[in-house]
């Protein structure tokens, strides 16, 4: 049940954190699990272990919160951040090394929803019809649950290559699902 009594500004919460405010840790919880429990079952897919995800995200939040710095993006952005990255670490754990990027088609449709309002098989053409080294990356990063510096390292290519890479097929991807009628002039 949220707490529709109490609210506090981010501020006021990121001091009352730091402070290792029970009640504001609380605060916390009620009224931010949803949105990081939608994060991280949309990323691992099984709710059980959706839920002991969170809360190992909570205590991650919990304890490295003077590690916050609100210079460097908003206080969401960064649980957001946690919980992504705690599912992605939890997937690589999950699964056997992906040997080649055929193989990684199966392992993201049979462990992953992507994109709720396509289809795994729409969403999986339109990469499929991306330049082969947007898609690759794509593959890896997106589905693959690789860093970009992981990436990066993988295939050989400078950090900045890799980034802009994904920023195009990302920008490419947009587009063509903006305007399906444009989707099948996509190509290789």
């Amino acid at each position: 049940m949220k707490n529709n009594v109490l609210s506090y500004s981010e501020s006021d919460l990121i001091r009352m954190l730091l402070k290792q405010d029970r009640h504001a840790f609380n605060y916390l919880y009620e009224n931010y699990s949803d949105a990081l429990y939608g994060i991280v079952l949309k990323i691992v897919v099984k709710e059980e272990a959706a839920q002991d995800l969170l809360q190992e995200v909570f205590i991650k939040i919990w304890t490295n919160i003077t590690r916050y710095d609100s210079g460097k993006g908003r206080f969401f952005t960064w649980m957001l951040n946690i919980a992504r990255n705690s599912s992605i670490d939890y997937l690589r754990g999950q699964r056997a090394e992906i040997q080649d990027l055929d193989s990684a088609s199966y392992w993201i449709e049979s462990n992953q929803a992507i994109f709720g309002e396509i289809e795994n098989s729409e969403l999986r053409e339109l990469v499929s019809r991306l330049k082969y080294e947007q898609k690759t990356i794509i593959e890896m990063v997106y589905w693959g649950g690789y860093t970009q510096n992981e990436a990066a390292a993988r295939l050989q290519l400078p950090l900045g290559t890799v980034k802009t890479r994904i920023r195009l097929a990302i920008k490419s991807l947009r587009f063509h699902l903006a305007n399906p009628t444009y989707a099948a002039a996509m190509v290789n």
